[in-house]
């Protein structure tokens, strides 16, 4: 079981190794539109000016489809055989999982306790994923997705047909598989989601209102967590995710960057979130 679960944390570390460059990316653009550093060379106006604004916006891919880079993410690191054609079916299967829970959403909202006629974000507890209304699960649900699928096709990948069906052999077979097991995992998830999501929002909002405890405790259930692989859980909301701030740590401290350094008022002020990621 531990082995397992360290082999989840290391396949979830996979997408992270994406964004020490596009952070810097973001970083270098930022400081390069701003007046303190560069005078009055960033004209929004100016084509220096736009053609920052240009990579910036290239360098915001990963950060604003976190929960799709972490479902197509672990299959390379889960997949026993046959990497890329796992990553093909996660990407399918989890778009398919999304547009189920927006379909069931909009016919039975009122069973499960979502209302699906609500704009996403804010405590809607919704948002879009490459384009689908979908629950909100943050990376968390595209985790489990993901790993139910590389499940599905560690065991049935290279299970042989009858001949008169080879053409469903293989990556077929087990999208074919996934799409079914989908329904259920859509209908649970909206069955059971938004209680957990309810839970882990108390035990999130008690680490943001605690002030110094809540940080403590966030670093201590962090720290204690790496030998398990557990320790992404705790961290990965608040900085990737959007516990601590609007976008996630991460993407807000870039996304305020300018104006921060063109503030007076201290940084706890400022960015009081920044306090859980003193430890990345």
């Amino acid at each position: 079981m531990l082995s397992a679960i360290q082999r989840l944390g290391g396949a979830m570390f996979t997408p992270v190794l994406l964004f020490p460059f596009v952070g810097i990316l973001i970083g270098l653009s930022i400081v390069l539109k701003n007046p303190v550093f560069v005078g009055d060379l960033p004209d929004k106006e100016g084509l220096y000016y736009q053609v920052l604004k240009v990579i910036e916006e290239g360098g915001w891919t990963i950060f604003r489809n976190m929960a799709l880079l972490f479902a197509i993410g672990l299959p390379i690191g889960l997949a026993k055989t046959a990497h890329a054609r796992a990553v093909m079916v996660v990407l399918v299967s989890y778009l398919t999982f999304n547009y189920f829970v927006n379909a069931m959403g909009g016919f039975w909202g009122e069973y499960f306790g979502v209302d699906f006629s609500q704009a996403i974000g804010g405590t809607s507890g919704l948002t879009e994923v490459a384009g689908i209304k979908t629950l909100d699960t943050g990376i968390f649900g595209a985790i489990i997705i993901s790993s139910l699928i590389t499940w599905i096709h560690n065991r049935t990948f290279e299970k042989t047909l009858p001949a008169y069906l080879g053409i469903f052999q293989g990556a077929s077979f087990v999208a074919m598989l996934s799409f079914f097991a989908m329904i259920p995992a859509a209908w649970l998830t909206l069955y059971i989601w938004p209680s957990i999501q309810q839970g882990i929002l108390s035990l999130q909002t008690f680490m943001l209102e605690s002030g110094s405890f809540g940080v403590w405790l966030y670093t201590f259930l962090e720290r204690i967590l790496i030998p398990t692989g557990l320790h992404h859980f705790i961290y990965t909301p608040f900085v990737f995710g959007n516990i601590a701030t609007p976008n996630g740590i991460t993407a807000d401290w870039f996304m305020n960057l300018e104006s921060f350094t063109q503030s007076s008022t201290a940084m706890k002020d400022l960015f009081p979130a920044g306090g859980f990621a003193f430890t990345r």
